[in-house]
C-alpha cells in the first residue's frame, strides 16, 4: 500500500480504476462495432452482398462482443452486486476467517 493511503482509499482508488475500465470498454465497441456495421452496411448496398438479413454479418460481432461488455458492466456497476469487488473483499474475509477458525474449508 503507497505511504499515507488508507485501506478504505486503496479501494476506492480500485474500484475508479475499474468503472474508468469498463468506459473504456463500452467506447471501443461503440467505435468498432460502428465500424464493423459501416462496412456490412456499405457491401449490402454496394450489391457485393445479397440484401438477406444474413448479409448483415455484423450482428454476430454485436451480440457476441456485447453478452461480453454486458457481463463486464455487470461486474463493475453496482447495479448487480454479485461477482463485484464487494463481493470479493467479503468472500475473502469469509474464507480468511474460515481459515484463523481452524475449520476446513
Amino acid at each position: 500500500m503507497p505511504p499515507g493511503m488508507t485501506e478504505r482509499e486503496l479501494g476506492i482508488r480500485r474500484r475508479v480504476h475499474r468503472l474508468a475500465e469498463f468506459y473504456r470498454h463500452v467506447s471501443v465497441y461503440v467505435i468498432v462495432i460502428t465500424a464493423l456495421w459501416c462496412f456490412s452496411i456499405w457491401n449490402v448496398w454496394d450489391g457485393t452482398l445479397p440484401n438477406k438479413w444474413y448479409s448483415y454479418w455484423a450482428i454476430w460481432p454485436t451480440v457476441g462482443w456485447g453478452i461480453g461488455l454486458i457481463t463486464h458492466g455487470l461486474s463493475v456497476l453496482p447495479v448487480w452486486s454479485f461477482f463485484s469487488q464487494d463481493w470479493e473483499d467479503k468472500k475473502v474475509k469469509e474464507i480468511l476467517a474460515k481459515e484463523q477458525n481452524g475449520s476446513p474449508k
